[in-house]
Protein backbone atom coordinates (compact mmCIF):
# COMPACT_ATOMS: atom_id res chain seq x y z
CA UNK A 1 0.00 0.00 0.00
CA UNK A 2 2.70 2.52 -0.80
CA UNK A 3 0.52 5.10 -2.10
CA UNK A 4 -1.14 5.65 1.31
CA UNK A 5 2.24 5.90 2.70
CA UNK A 6 3.20 8.82 0.56
CA UNK A 7 -0.40 10.35 1.18
CA UNK A 8 0.41 9.96 4.66
CA UNK A 9 3.74 11.06 4.50
CA UNK A 10 2.46 14.01 2.95
CA UNK A 11 -0.17 14.75 5.73
CA UNK A 12 1.86 14.66 8.66
CA UNK A 13 4.11 17.55 7.30
CA UNK A 14 7.84 15.52 6.97
CA UNK A 15 7.39 17.04 3.55
CA UNK A 16 6.93 20.32 3.67
CA UNK A 17 8.95 22.47 1.63
CA UNK A 18 9.70 26.67 2.49
CA UNK A 19 7.80 28.67 0.86
CA UNK A 20 9.73 30.34 -2.33
CA UNK A 21 10.05 33.68 -3.00
CA UNK A 22 7.17 35.05 -5.32
CA UNK A 23 7.63 35.96 -9.01
CA UNK A 24 7.38 39.61 -9.78
CA UNK A 25 5.23 40.16 -12.72
CA UNK A 26 2.56 42.85 -13.81
CA UNK A 27 -0.90 42.46 -15.03
CA UNK A 28 -0.69 43.57 -18.82
CA UNK A 29 -4.10 44.05 -20.13
CA UNK A 30 -5.27 42.63 -23.21
CA UNK A 31 -8.43 42.58 -25.28
CA UNK A 32 -10.79 39.82 -24.18
CA UNK A 33 -10.84 36.54 -26.36
CA UNK A 34 -14.26 36.44 -26.44
CA UNK A 35 -15.46 40.16 -27.73
CA UNK A 36 -18.73 39.23 -26.42
CA UNK A 37 -17.33 40.11 -23.00
CA UNK A 38 -15.56 42.88 -23.75
CA UNK A 39 -16.51 46.27 -21.49
CA UNK A 40 -18.30 43.68 -18.78
CA UNK A 41 -15.00 41.84 -17.21
CA UNK A 42 -11.41 42.55 -17.48
CA UNK A 43 -8.86 40.85 -19.68
CA UNK A 44 -5.10 40.60 -19.80
CA UNK A 45 -1.90 38.55 -19.01
CA UNK A 46 0.43 37.61 -16.15
CA UNK A 47 4.07 36.27 -16.89
CA UNK A 48 5.17 33.52 -14.69
CA UNK A 49 8.18 31.35 -15.00
CA UNK A 50 7.95 27.99 -16.59
CA UNK A 51 10.81 26.59 -14.03
CA UNK A 52 9.55 28.61 -10.86
CA UNK A 53 13.34 27.20 -9.46
CA UNK A 54 14.87 29.59 -12.49
CA UNK A 55 13.03 33.04 -12.48
CA UNK A 56 15.35 34.02 -15.24
CA UNK A 57 14.58 31.15 -17.87
CA UNK A 58 11.90 31.09 -20.20
CA UNK A 59 8.17 32.70 -19.15
CA UNK A 60 4.72 32.07 -19.65
CA UNK A 61 1.63 34.12 -20.53
CA UNK A 62 -1.04 33.25 -18.04
CA UNK A 63 -4.58 34.31 -19.38
CA UNK A 64 -6.64 35.69 -16.72
CA UNK A 65 -9.98 37.74 -16.76
CA UNK A 66 -11.23 39.37 -13.53
CA UNK A 67 -14.61 39.75 -13.49
CA UNK A 68 -15.86 42.30 -11.11
CA UNK A 69 -18.29 42.42 -8.08
CA UNK A 70 -21.88 43.85 -9.12
CA UNK A 71 -21.92 45.89 -5.75
CA UNK A 72 -18.22 45.61 -4.41
CA UNK A 73 -17.97 45.46 -0.73
CA UNK A 74 -14.71 47.09 0.99
CA UNK A 75 -11.76 44.08 1.80
CA UNK A 76 -13.81 41.31 0.33
CA UNK A 77 -12.01 38.81 -0.83
CA UNK A 78 -11.99 37.92 -4.22
CA UNK A 79 -13.22 34.48 -5.78
CA UNK A 80 -10.66 32.12 -7.42
CA UNK A 81 -12.40 29.64 -9.73
CA UNK A 82 -10.03 26.67 -10.14
CA UNK A 83 -11.25 24.51 -12.81
CA UNK A 84 -10.89 20.74 -13.09
CA UNK A 85 -9.42 18.26 -15.95
CA UNK A 86 -6.65 18.49 -15.73
CA UNK A 87 -6.97 20.74 -18.89
CA UNK A 88 -9.86 22.37 -18.75
CA UNK A 89 -9.76 26.43 -19.40
CA UNK A 90 -11.53 27.97 -16.27
CA UNK A 91 -12.09 31.31 -18.66
CA UNK A 92 -14.49 29.31 -20.36
CA UNK A 93 -17.05 30.46 -16.97
CA UNK A 94 -16.99 33.77 -18.16
CA UNK A 95 -20.44 33.47 -19.20
CA UNK A 96 -21.65 31.40 -15.94
CA UNK A 97 -20.66 34.51 -13.88
CA UNK A 98 -22.07 37.26 -15.81
CA UNK A 99 -25.14 35.08 -16.30
CA UNK A 100 -26.59 32.66 -13.62
CA UNK A 101 -23.40 32.26 -11.73
CA UNK A 102 -24.18 36.53 -11.02
CA UNK A 103 -24.58 35.63 -7.48
CA UNK A 104 -21.04 34.48 -6.38
CA UNK A 105 -20.30 38.05 -7.62
CA UNK A 106 -22.50 39.97 -5.76
CA UNK A 107 -20.18 41.41 -2.93
CA UNK A 108 -16.42 40.14 -4.62
CA UNK A 109 -15.11 39.92 -7.83
CA UNK A 110 -14.23 36.96 -9.64
CA UNK A 111 -10.75 35.70 -10.94
CA UNK A 112 -10.58 33.41 -14.05
CA UNK A 113 -7.26 32.26 -15.11
CA UNK A 114 -6.17 29.15 -17.40
CA UNK A 115 -3.76 26.73 -15.77
CA UNK A 116 -0.19 26.46 -17.48
CA UNK A 117 -0.54 24.45 -20.27
CA UNK A 118 -4.44 25.07 -20.46
CA UNK A 119 -6.91 27.21 -22.21
CA UNK A 120 -4.85 30.30 -23.72
CA UNK A 121 -2.04 29.79 -21.05
CA UNK A 122 0.93 28.27 -23.61
CA UNK A 123 -1.65 25.47 -24.20
CA UNK A 124 -0.38 21.85 -24.02
CA UNK A 125 -2.98 20.94 -27.43
CA UNK A 126 -2.52 17.46 -29.12
CA UNK A 127 -5.35 17.89 -31.96
CA UNK A 128 -4.83 14.08 -32.87
CA UNK A 129 -5.25 13.22 -29.41
CA UNK A 130 -9.54 12.88 -27.42
CA UNK A 131 -11.05 10.82 -25.52
CA UNK A 132 -12.50 7.87 -27.90
CA UNK A 133 -12.89 10.04 -30.91
CA UNK A 134 -14.68 6.93 -32.46
CA UNK A 135 -15.92 4.26 -30.28
CA UNK A 136 -14.58 1.53 -32.69
CA UNK A 137 -11.33 2.87 -32.44
CA UNK A 138 -9.38 3.16 -28.50
CA UNK A 139 -7.84 5.90 -27.09
CA UNK A 140 -5.06 7.42 -27.39
CA UNK A 141 -4.33 6.61 -31.76
CA UNK A 142 -1.36 4.82 -32.33
CA UNK A 143 1.73 7.22 -32.75
CA UNK A 144 0.16 10.45 -31.54
CA UNK A 145 1.58 10.76 -28.16
CA UNK A 146 5.04 10.45 -29.52
CA UNK A 147 4.34 13.03 -32.27
CA UNK A 148 2.30 15.54 -30.00
CA UNK A 149 5.21 15.18 -27.19
CA UNK A 150 7.66 16.01 -29.95
CA UNK A 151 5.45 18.81 -31.01
CA UNK A 152 4.93 20.39 -27.96
CA UNK A 153 8.82 20.13 -26.78
CA UNK A 154 10.13 22.67 -29.12
CA UNK A 155 8.00 25.19 -26.96
CA UNK A 156 7.81 24.21 -23.29
CA UNK A 157 9.39 21.58 -20.91
CA UNK A 158 6.40 19.38 -20.56
CA UNK A 159 8.22 18.19 -17.07
CA UNK A 160 7.72 21.46 -15.64
CA UNK A 161 3.46 21.45 -16.29
CA UNK A 162 2.48 19.65 -12.75
CA UNK A 163 0.12 20.80 -10.02
CA UNK A 164 3.47 21.96 -7.66
CA UNK A 165 4.74 24.55 -10.40
CA UNK A 166 0.43 25.33 -11.33
CA UNK A 167 0.16 26.16 -7.35
CA UNK A 168 3.45 28.49 -7.55
CA UNK A 169 1.28 30.31 -10.49
CA UNK A 170 -1.48 30.77 -7.91
CA UNK A 171 0.86 32.79 -6.02
CA UNK A 172 1.72 34.78 -8.84
CA UNK A 173 -1.32 35.95 -10.45
CA UNK A 174 -2.63 36.15 -6.40
CA UNK A 175 0.45 38.31 -5.36
CA UNK A 176 0.64 40.32 -8.61
CA UNK A 177 -3.70 41.45 -8.13
CA UNK A 178 -2.86 42.38 -4.83
CA UNK A 179 -4.56 40.00 -2.96
CA UNK A 180 -3.91 39.38 0.53
CA UNK A 181 -6.56 36.52 0.44
CA UNK A 182 -8.44 34.52 -1.70
CA UNK A 183 -11.33 32.56 -1.36
CA UNK A 184 -11.54 29.30 -3.39
CA UNK A 185 -14.08 27.12 -5.33
CA UNK A 186 -12.59 23.86 -7.10
CA UNK A 187 -13.89 21.03 -8.82
CA UNK A 188 -12.80 17.81 -9.80
CA UNK A 189 -8.58 18.25 -10.75
CA UNK A 190 -9.59 21.54 -9.68
CA UNK A 191 -9.33 20.40 -5.68
CA UNK A 192 -6.51 18.31 -6.23
CA UNK A 193 -4.70 21.85 -7.04
CA UNK A 194 -6.34 24.00 -4.57
CA UNK A 195 -5.58 21.37 -1.36
CA UNK A 196 -1.97 21.80 -2.73
CA UNK A 197 -1.96 25.59 -2.79
CA UNK A 198 -3.92 26.15 0.68
CA UNK A 199 -0.85 23.20 1.83
CA UNK A 200 1.65 25.45 0.35
CA UNK A 201 -0.01 29.04 1.01
CA UNK A 202 -2.11 28.38 4.08
CA UNK A 203 -2.52 32.02 5.47
CA UNK A 204 -3.73 33.27 1.68
CA UNK A 205 -6.89 31.80 1.51
CA UNK A 206 -10.22 32.86 3.74
CA UNK A 207 -12.12 30.25 2.32
CA UNK A 208 -12.24 27.17 0.32
CA UNK A 209 -15.31 25.31 -1.27
CA UNK A 210 -14.17 21.94 -2.76
CA UNK A 211 -16.91 19.90 -5.06
CA UNK A 212 -15.70 16.21 -5.80
CA UNK A 213 -12.54 16.30 -4.25
CA UNK A 214 -9.54 14.65 -5.25
CA UNK A 215 -6.38 15.09 -3.28
CA UNK A 216 -3.63 14.70 -4.41
CA UNK A 217 -2.57 10.94 -2.93
CA UNK A 218 -5.77 9.71 -4.68
CA UNK A 219 -3.92 9.75 -7.77
CA UNK A 220 -6.37 9.33 -10.79
CA UNK A 221 -7.13 7.88 -12.86
CA UNK A 222 -6.17 4.84 -9.92
CA UNK A 223 -9.41 3.57 -8.86
CA UNK A 224 -11.80 5.00 -12.24
CA UNK A 225 -13.01 1.60 -12.49
CA UNK A 226 -13.42 0.81 -9.03
CA UNK A 227 -15.69 4.19 -8.74
CA UNK A 228 -17.66 3.81 -11.46
CA UNK A 229 -18.40 0.29 -10.49
CA UNK A 230 -19.89 1.48 -7.30
CA UNK A 231 -22.03 4.08 -8.99
CA UNK A 232 -23.19 2.03 -11.50
CA UNK A 233 -25.04 -0.58 -8.76
CA UNK A 234 -26.06 2.80 -7.28
CA UNK A 235 -27.98 3.91 -10.87
CA UNK A 236 -29.18 0.24 -11.04
CA UNK A 237 -30.53 0.39 -7.15
CA UNK A 238 -32.41 3.72 -7.65
CA UNK A 239 -33.65 2.16 -11.21
CA UNK A 240 -35.28 -1.01 -9.10
CA UNK A 241 -36.51 1.34 -6.66
CA UNK A 242 -38.53 3.48 -9.58
CA UNK A 243 -41.71 2.27 -10.60
CA UNK A 244 -41.69 3.10 -14.40
CA UNK A 245 -38.05 2.47 -14.83
CA UNK A 246 -37.98 -1.08 -13.34
CA UNK A 247 -41.36 -2.31 -15.24
CA UNK A 248 -38.76 -0.88 -18.32
CA UNK A 249 -35.68 -3.09 -17.14
CA UNK A 250 -36.38 -5.46 -14.47
CA UNK A 251 -32.99 -7.09 -15.04
CA UNK A 252 -30.25 -4.65 -15.52
CA UNK A 253 -27.54 -6.87 -14.12
CA UNK A 254 -28.84 -9.43 -16.32
CA UNK A 255 -29.13 -6.84 -19.52
CA UNK A 256 -24.93 -6.09 -18.89
CA UNK A 257 -24.21 -9.42 -19.07
CA UNK A 258 -25.91 -10.00 -22.15
CA UNK A 259 -24.68 -6.89 -23.51
CA UNK A 260 -21.13 -7.60 -22.73
CA UNK A 261 -21.48 -10.84 -24.48
CA UNK A 262 -22.58 -9.20 -27.93
CA UNK A 263 -19.90 -6.95 -28.27
CA UNK A 264 -16.09 -8.89 -29.48
CA UNK A 265 -13.04 -7.74 -27.69
CA UNK A 266 -9.79 -8.37 -28.55
CA UNK A 267 -5.79 -6.58 -27.41
CA UNK A 268 -6.36 -3.91 -29.97
CA UNK A 269 -10.05 -3.61 -30.24
CA UNK A 270 -11.17 -4.03 -26.64
CA UNK A 271 -14.89 -3.06 -27.44
CA UNK A 272 -16.80 -4.00 -24.14
CA UNK A 273 -13.95 -1.64 -22.05
CA UNK A 274 -14.70 1.21 -24.67
CA UNK A 275 -18.22 0.10 -24.28
CA UNK A 276 -17.85 0.63 -20.47
CA UNK A 277 -15.71 3.76 -20.72
CA UNK A 278 -18.42 5.34 -22.22
CA UNK A 279 -21.14 4.50 -19.84
CA UNK A 280 -18.90 5.54 -17.17
CA UNK A 281 -18.51 8.79 -18.58
CA UNK A 282 -22.30 9.27 -18.90
CA UNK A 283 -22.68 8.75 -16.19
CA UNK A 284 -20.60 11.54 -14.97
CA UNK A 285 -24.32 13.71 -14.66
CA UNK A 286 -27.61 13.15 -12.90
CA UNK A 287 -28.86 13.52 -16.50
CA UNK A 288 -26.53 11.00 -17.76
CA UNK A 289 -26.89 8.58 -15.55
CA UNK A 290 -30.52 8.36 -15.79
CA UNK A 291 -29.80 7.82 -19.50
CA UNK A 292 -27.57 5.08 -18.43
CA UNK A 293 -30.30 1.92 -18.12
CA UNK A 294 -31.38 2.55 -21.26
CA UNK A 295 -28.49 2.60 -22.88
CA UNK A 296 -27.74 -0.73 -21.32
CA UNK A 297 -30.92 -2.24 -22.06
CA UNK A 298 -30.87 -1.73 -25.64
CA UNK A 299 -27.48 -2.99 -26.32
CA UNK A 300 -28.57 -6.31 -24.40
CA UNK A 301 -31.35 -6.24 -26.75
CA UNK A 302 -30.03 -4.92 -30.19
CA UNK A 303 -26.52 -5.36 -29.88
CA UNK A 304 -24.38 -2.28 -31.24
CA UNK A 305 -22.44 -1.54 -34.39
CA UNK A 306 -18.93 -0.16 -34.89
CA UNK A 307 -19.76 3.24 -34.99
CA UNK A 308 -22.29 3.80 -31.89
CA UNK A 309 -22.00 4.16 -27.93
CA UNK A 310 -23.75 5.70 -25.21
CA UNK A 311 -23.95 9.09 -25.83
CA UNK A 312 -22.60 11.62 -22.75
CA UNK A 313 -24.47 14.92 -24.01
CA UNK A 314 -24.50 16.51 -20.30
CA UNK A 315 -20.22 16.13 -20.56
CA UNK A 316 -19.15 16.26 -24.19
CA UNK A 317 -16.14 14.88 -24.74
CA UNK A 318 -13.19 17.47 -24.54
CA UNK A 319 -13.07 19.43 -27.91
CA UNK A 320 -9.35 19.44 -28.53
CA UNK A 321 -9.36 23.33 -29.06
CA UNK A 322 -10.21 23.43 -25.61
CA UNK A 323 -9.14 20.79 -23.79
CA UNK A 324 -5.32 20.56 -23.26
CA UNK A 325 -4.29 16.83 -24.12
CA UNK A 326 -0.90 17.64 -23.09
CA UNK A 327 -1.97 18.86 -19.61
CA UNK A 328 -3.67 16.25 -19.24
CA UNK A 329 -0.81 13.60 -19.68
CA UNK A 330 1.74 15.85 -18.13
CA UNK A 331 0.30 15.84 -14.80
CA UNK A 332 -1.25 12.23 -14.53
CA UNK A 333 1.71 10.49 -16.26
CA UNK A 334 4.03 12.30 -13.67
CA UNK A 335 1.48 12.74 -10.64
CA UNK A 336 -0.66 9.46 -11.01
CA UNK A 337 0.41 6.52 -13.14
CA UNK A 338 4.09 6.57 -12.80
CA UNK A 339 3.62 6.82 -8.93
CA UNK A 340 0.92 4.40 -8.33
CA UNK A 341 1.03 0.58 -7.19
CA UNK A 342 0.03 -0.19 -10.96
CA UNK A 343 -0.48 -3.97 -10.61
CA UNK A 344 -2.38 -3.63 -7.71
CA UNK A 345 -4.95 -1.06 -9.15
CA UNK A 346 -4.91 -2.76 -12.61
CA UNK A 347 -6.48 -6.06 -10.30
CA UNK A 348 -9.21 -4.43 -8.49
CA UNK A 349 -10.31 -2.70 -11.54
CA UNK A 350 -10.28 -5.97 -13.69
CA UNK A 351 -12.77 -7.10 -10.85
CA UNK A 352 -15.11 -4.98 -12.17
CA UNK A 353 -17.69 -4.38 -15.43
CA UNK A 354 -15.02 -2.26 -16.57
CA UNK A 355 -11.74 -3.17 -16.73
CA UNK A 356 -8.27 -1.83 -16.53
CA UNK A 357 -8.85 -0.31 -19.92
CA UNK A 358 -8.69 3.18 -18.64
CA UNK A 359 -5.42 2.36 -16.62
CA UNK A 360 -4.19 0.04 -19.83
CA UNK A 361 -3.74 2.21 -22.29
CA UNK A 362 -3.56 5.37 -20.24
CA UNK A 363 -0.38 3.69 -18.77
CA UNK A 364 1.26 3.03 -22.51
CA UNK A 365 0.28 6.82 -23.24
CA UNK A 366 2.65 7.42 -20.75
CA UNK A 367 5.18 5.17 -21.43
CA UNK A 368 5.36 7.28 -24.94
CA UNK A 369 5.11 11.04 -23.04
CA UNK A 370 7.24 11.00 -20.35
CA UNK A 371 9.39 8.80 -18.11
CA UNK A 372 9.78 11.20 -14.84
CA UNK A 373 7.91 10.22 -12.29
CA UNK A 374 6.44 13.20 -9.70
CA UNK A 375 8.50 13.55 -6.38
CA UNK A 376 6.83 12.29 -3.52
CA UNK A 377 7.38 15.80 -1.52
CA UNK A 378 3.64 16.88 -0.85
CA UNK A 379 2.84 20.18 1.92
CA UNK A 380 1.28 19.50 4.75
CA UNK A 381 -2.44 20.26 5.31
CA UNK A 382 -2.63 20.41 9.16
CA UNK A 383 -1.36 24.23 8.65
CA UNK A 384 -4.45 25.34 6.71
CA UNK A 385 -6.85 27.54 9.07
CA UNK A 386 -9.34 28.45 6.25
CA UNK A 387 -12.75 26.88 6.79
CA UNK A 388 -13.02 24.38 3.63
CA UNK A 389 -16.95 23.06 3.11
CA UNK A 390 -16.19 19.62 1.30
CA UNK A 391 -19.43 18.78 -1.19
CA UNK A 392 -20.02 15.69 -2.83
CA UNK A 393 -22.25 13.35 -5.25
CA UNK A 394 -23.40 10.32 -4.04
CA UNK A 395 -23.17 8.64 -7.15
CA UNK A 396 -20.10 10.17 -8.29
CA UNK A 397 -18.32 7.94 -10.44
CA UNK A 398 -14.88 9.70 -10.26
CA UNK A 399 -14.45 11.11 -7.09
CA UNK A 400 -16.33 8.89 -4.91
CA UNK A 401 -17.28 10.78 -1.52
CA UNK A 402 -14.70 8.65 0.36
CA UNK A 403 -12.32 11.03 -0.78
CA UNK A 404 -13.83 14.01 0.38
CA UNK A 405 -13.80 12.37 3.58
CA UNK A 406 -10.14 11.32 3.38
CA UNK A 407 -9.33 15.28 2.91
CA UNK A 408 -11.85 16.14 5.91
CA UNK A 409 -9.74 13.96 8.08
CA UNK A 410 -6.29 16.15 6.87
CA UNK A 411 -7.52 19.59 7.43
CA UNK A 412 -8.31 20.83 10.57
CA UNK A 413 -11.25 23.00 9.77
CA UNK A 414 -13.38 21.50 7.40
CA UNK A 415 -16.77 19.46 6.88
CA UNK A 416 -18.29 17.43 3.63
CA UNK A 417 -21.99 17.20 3.02
CA UNK A 418 -23.36 14.62 0.71
CA UNK A 419 -25.41 15.95 -2.39
CA UNK A 420 -27.09 12.64 -2.55
CA UNK A 421 -28.81 12.94 -6.24
CA UNK A 422 -25.24 14.46 -7.63
CA UNK A 423 -22.78 12.88 -9.62
CA UNK A 424 -19.90 14.34 -10.79
CA UNK A 425 -21.98 17.12 -11.07
CA UNK A 426 -25.00 18.82 -10.31
CA UNK A 427 -26.07 18.72 -14.25
CA UNK A 428 -29.63 18.29 -14.40
CA UNK A 429 -30.58 18.56 -10.93
CA UNK A 430 -33.71 20.55 -9.72
CA UNK A 431 -32.95 23.53 -7.26
CA UNK A 432 -29.35 23.92 -8.20
CA UNK A 433 -30.20 27.70 -8.42
CA UNK A 434 -32.29 28.30 -5.54
CA UNK A 435 -30.10 25.66 -3.27
CA UNK A 436 -26.67 25.27 -4.02
CA UNK A 437 -25.83 28.46 -5.40
CA UNK A 438 -27.33 30.31 -2.43
CA UNK A 439 -25.70 27.89 -0.08
CA UNK A 440 -22.42 28.10 -1.18
CA UNK A 441 -22.06 31.48 -1.76
CA UNK A 442 -23.79 32.10 2.21
CA UNK A 443 -20.64 30.18 3.06
CA UNK A 444 -17.98 32.62 1.33
CA UNK A 445 -20.09 35.70 3.08
CA UNK A 446 -19.47 34.16 6.29
CA UNK A 447 -17.31 31.11 6.45
CA UNK A 448 -18.55 29.40 9.88
CA UNK A 449 -19.13 25.58 8.95
CA UNK A 450 -21.31 25.05 12.05
CA UNK A 451 -23.69 27.53 11.07
CA UNK A 452 -23.75 25.86 7.21
CA UNK A 453 -27.26 24.35 6.33
CA UNK A 454 -27.50 20.91 4.19
CA UNK A 455 -31.31 20.23 4.69
CA UNK A 456 -31.74 21.55 0.90
CA UNK A 457 -29.31 19.23 -0.75
CA UNK A 458 -31.72 16.34 -0.49
CA UNK A 459 -34.36 18.63 -2.66
CA UNK A 460 -32.36 18.72 -5.67
CA UNK A 461 -33.63 16.00 -7.80
CA UNK A 462 -32.60 14.10 -10.81
CA UNK A 463 -35.02 14.19 -13.75
CA UNK A 464 -36.66 10.72 -14.10
CA UNK A 465 -35.35 7.96 -15.88
CA UNK A 466 -35.38 7.62 -19.59
CA UNK A 467 -37.70 4.83 -20.28
CA UNK A 468 -38.73 2.87 -24.12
Amino acid sequence: MRHWLLGLVALAGCATAPEAPIFASGFEPAPCLDQRFEGQVRCGRILTPEDHTRPDGRLISLHVVIIPAVTPQPHAAPLYFIDGGPGSPATRRIGFYLGEGALYRQRRDVVLFDQRGAGSSNPLHCPEISFAPNPADPMYPEGSVARCRDALSVGADLSLYTTAASARDIDVVRATLGHEQIDIYAASYGTTLSLYYMGMSPARVRAAVLVGAAPWWAMPPRQHAVAAERALRLVFAECAADAACHAAYPDLPGDLDRALARLPSSERSPRREMFMEQVRRAMYSPAGARQTPKVIHNAARDGLEPDTAPSAAPLPQPDPLTFSEGLYLSITCAESILRMEYESAARQARSTSFGDYRLRFQRAACSDWSSRRASDRAPSLRRVRAPVLLLSGYIDPVTPPQWAAEAQRALPNARQFLIPAAAHTNGGLSNVSTCFDPLVQGFYDNPDLQRVNPACLAQMRPPPFAVD
